[in-house]
């Protein structure tokens, strides 16, 4: 998939507790900034690109998460890291 293309499909916010493999995210109200967020993420080895849309009682929502390949090798499950950005 695309990066762009990431936001084009419906996915739920990640767990929160690793077992999707998600440790990094970042939520966003608008569309264009969370675009312009994709050039920042760096991906290492095991790593990959994830995130969608969704909503909640607000509105939409659009994020975007580091998957890892082997959440145990990856580290500590209690420090995963979501950010939400405001307007």
């Amino acid at each position: 998939m695309s990066e762009q293309a990431i936001f084009e499909h419906n996915a739920p916010l990640p767990s929160g507790d690793g077992s999707d493999g998600v440790v990094h995210w970042h939520v966003f109200r608008d569309p264009d900034l969370a675009r312009q967020f994709v050039p920042s993420i760096r991906l290492s080895e095991g790593q990959i690109l994830v995130g969608g849309r969704t909503e909640d009682s607000v509105g939409s929502l659009w994020w975007l998460g580091v998957r890892v390949d082997d959440i145990e090798r990856w580290g500590n499950r209690r420090a995963l890291n979501k950010h939400a950005a405001s307007d």
